[in-house]
């Protein structure tokens, strides 16, 4: 019989679990206690529950379903790359990236991916199946544990397209903020999309409070389709829209996230055009960022990485222009943690 996924459980879902097995309700808030509090690997730790009782959850359910498959970390900033395996065989890439005061774990949200970005790795891995929320969570506690540091901010950053996997995305969201369970502050958690108009949308309806980033990554639907391809259709000002009703929404800060190649999307025109579509887009309360992204080479790649001086200029066209623009340093280039290099 294939055991239970303890993490593919709310609290309230391991509350019909409990009666099921016809034990008291007090016994599902230990239960719950073990798996998101204290994360426990261990059914046997759960001291404060019958003998009989854990052996029969231990019949039945299991803490972890993923094992570590590789670990590296690399020697520039000390980031980690984790490679999880699934049951199932499939490698998952999570990423945990410390700083001086917070320490964030980028998590993958599907096997694969189906997009196809031209400049990202993880597309031409292929798309092999979604991860359930108990998978996306337990990158996040087993990425605590091996790093030995407290997590304070969850990036869904990683491999795939989190609205593709919409409801276990959802899911996980709600136990990484929910305060029975991991209990993150809601504006430690961001979720990125490539934009995915119904769902932005969908999802700014189900008040979440995350931060939601757009990968943008053009001024003109031309331009995002040499580099994002054909999978998604939605216009460069859809895609606005929909970003912007989330944040008004939820009252929260919009990223924008656009990545820069050389010769492609990284020209003055190129500042100039972006510039007037957030100005056209953007209201005076509106709070958002750009992150600038220069291209992390891989070798399933055509694209080139920019010089620092049209990075730079690309920049101060925004700023001058009074967009908040930075540029993103990549972590972990060195291990193929970084932006567009978990596919390899």
């Amino acid at each position: 019989m294939k055991k239970k996924h303890l993490l593919d459980l709310t609290t309230d879902q391991i509350k019909e679990e409990v009666a099921g097995l016809g034990q008291s309700p007090y016994r599902a808030a230990q239960i719950a206690q073990w798996v998101y509090k204290k994360k426990s690997d261990k059914i046997s730790e759960f001291s404060n529950l019958p003998e009989a009782f854990r052996k029969e959850l231990d019949e039945k359910y299991t803490p972890r379903v993923l094992k570590l498959k590789g670990r590296r970390e690399s020697k520039i900033d000390g980031t980690v790359r984790y490679d999880f395996e699934t049951a199932d065989g499939y490698v998952v890439p999570c990423v945990f990236l410390p700083s001086n005061d917070r320490n964030s774990v980028c998590v993958s949200s599907q096997a694969g991916c189906p997009i196809g970005c031209t400049f990202c790795a993880s597309g031409k891995a292929g798309f092999k199946r979604n991860l359930t929320r108990g998978e996306i969570l337990e990158q996040i506690i087993t990425a605590e544990a091996l790093s030995g540091n407290r997590i304070t901010g969850v990036l869904f950053m990683g491999m795939g397209e989190p609205f593709l996997n919409y409801d276990n995305v959802l899911g996980a969201v709600r136990s990484i903020t929910g305060f029975k369970e991991l209990g993150l502050g809601r504006k430690h958690v961001t979720i990125s999309t490539v934009g995915l108009v119904p769902e932005i949308r969908k999802f700014a309806d189900e008040m979440t409070g995350v931060r939601l980033a757009l990968s943008l990554h053009a001024p003109d639907d031309a331009t995002r389709a040499r580099l994002i391809g054909e999978a998604i259709r939605y216009s460069v000002k859809e895609i606005l829209e929909a970003g912007l009703y989330y944040s008004r929404k939820n009252n929260s800060r919009l990223t924008i996230e656009y990545l820069l190649a050389a010769g492609v999307n990284d020209t003055p025109q190129a500042a100039q055009k972006l510039a007037r579509i957030l100005q056209k887009s953007l209201h005076g309360p509106d709070e958002f960022q750009v992150n600038l992204i220069p291209f992390n080479s891989t070798e399933r790649s055509k694209w080139k990485t920019p010089k620092e001086e049209d990075i730079n200029r690309f920049r101060n066209y925004l700023v001058e222009n009074k967009i908040l623009a930075m540029v993103r340093q990549p972590k972990g280039a060195d291990i193929t943690a970084a932006c567009g290099q978990l596919g390899v």
